[in-house]
């Protein structure tokens, strides 16, 4: 195996260990982390502790959203590479459908921005009014940089097309393009560079967030709102700022980049590590730029709470400069359908999809399906009296007695009158569910 193919595999792969290590101690504190497992470096079994600290059971290895949603992209491009953001589109609506319950589809997430921005997709208006920053939708642009490779003005046009389709909020989109800069930028990095190289790679991302900054204002008008007005040069702003405190204590960076995460947010902001981009993507910065070891993503997830998004991240960004062979071998063996992961990244570096490969939606729906019925065995007894089946209501809105599906008349009248409603709402779209 060359050493592009290995770099390209290796991020892709990494994006998925990264994933499936942080989700299962994802909304944890890191004291409780500390005390619960130590140190996270391999994949954690949540069953003890369901109850304890962790709500929801998480398969030991599998990774989550993030991931799912870059498979949907990967597997958009490979499909076909001049329309990839209908393909995408598509697999994202064929994701959302069906499922377990309690369950998006087959998504391993409950974040509302991802039910909104999928059932958006419908007519996808331009620009979306979902306005999501909880930089979910960055890991869309990794499996178009894997495929392209190399920083490009047509990948910074597509990784800024992707973000904008699934939210319209300056710091999602540009945070977006950041992330598939990031990526080109590991791939292209020769070892031991990491380090003495950092600085360059710092002022070349601003660079890239101000040239995405002034692109998309161009292009779309979201700016009437006071809080995204004040954001629309963030980006810049902050790694500009973070180039001279990349040498500082880690303790004092730390706290610059929640202060600096705060007087963007409309909340509030009191760890580095909470779901907000501006936060998330700093601090996953830093910690790329400030080690230089033989594998260090796993102590990212010392942050604790957004695990699953920073482990992603680190683990994406590692694998493009370390390559596949720098994962330890029990994280490769130890990840739910590796094998699939793994395949998708070589039809990455090779531009077109490999035979054998499974169906998508078919793949995914196969594992959350699995997930669930692992679940139902190992929730505590004193919490399932206490579960009972519900029905995700994804706009918050008060719906009439649903009909029967056997009655089609009605059932056909209530999807109008309900699709209508959604279409009335959308002007006025609520911020993200937390």
């Amino acid at each position: 195996m060359d050493s592009d193919s290995d770099k390209v595999i290796g991020s892709f792969l990494g994006m998925a260990v990264g994933d499936a290590m942080g989700r299962a101690v994802n909304g944890l504190k890191p004291e409780a982390i500390r005390q619960i497992f130590g140190e996270i470096e391999d994949y954690k079994d949540v069953r003890n502790i369901i109850g304890k600290g962790i709500k929801r059971y998480r398969m030991q290895g599998l990774y989550g959203a993030p991931t799912q949603c870059a498979l949907a992209v990967c597997d958009g491009v490979l499909t076909n590479k001049k329309k990839f953001l209908d393909e995408t589109v598509l697999n994202f609506q064929n994701l959302s459908q069906g499922g377990a319950e309690n369950y998006f589809g087959v998504f391993r997430s409950s974040e509302g921005c991802l039910w909104k921005a999928v059932d958006l997709l419908t007519d996808r208006p331009q620009p979306t009014p979902q306005s999501s920053t909880t930089a979910l939708f960055v890991f869309l642009s990794i499996p178009m940089a894997l495929f392209q490779k190399k920083w490009s003005k047509t990948l910074a046009g597509q990784c800024l097309e992707l973000g904008s389709t699934f939210s319209c909020h300056p710091l999602e989109v540009v945070a977006t393009v950041l992330n598939g800069f990031l990526v080109t930028r590991f791939l292209n990095l020769e070892e031991g560079e990491l380090i003495p190289k950092r600085k360059e790679i710092l002022q070349e991302a601003v660079e890239v967030c101000l040239q995405a900054e002034t692109e998309y204002q161009t292009r779309i008008n979201v700016f009437e709102d006071e809080s995204i007005l004040k954001s629309k040069n963030a980006f810049s702003h902050t790694l500009g700022e973070l180039i001279p405190l990349i040498e500082k204590p880690e303790k004092e960076v730390l706290q610059w980049i929640v202060n600096n995460a705060a007087s963007y947010s409309k909340r509030e902001i009191r760890h580095a590590s909470q779901g907000f981009v501006l936060s998330l993507l700093p601090l996953a910065l830093f910690w790329m730029l400030s080690r230089e070891s033989e594998y260090f993503l796993t102590s990212i997830f010392e942050q604790g709470r957004e695990t699953e998004k920073l482990g992603a991240l680190v683990g994406a960004w590692e694998g493009a400069y370390q390559g596949v062979q720098s994962i330890p071998e029990n994280l490769k063996t130890g990840l739910v359908n590796g094998r699939e992961i793994r395949l998708r990244g070589e039809a990455l570096f090779q531009r077109r999809i490999k035979k054998g490969a499974k169906t998508l939606s078919d793949m995914e729906m196969a594992l959350t399906t699995k997930e669930a019925e692992e679940a139902k065995r190992y929730q505590p007894k004193e919490i399932k009296k206490l579960l009972k089946p519900i029905t995700i209501d994804y706009w918050e809105e008060d719906e009439d007695q649903v009909p029967s599906k056997e009655d089609r008349i009605q059932w056909r009248k209530f999807q109008k009158e309900k699709t209508k409603a959604k279409r009335d709402r959308r002007k006025n779209l609520p911020d993200d569910i937390e």
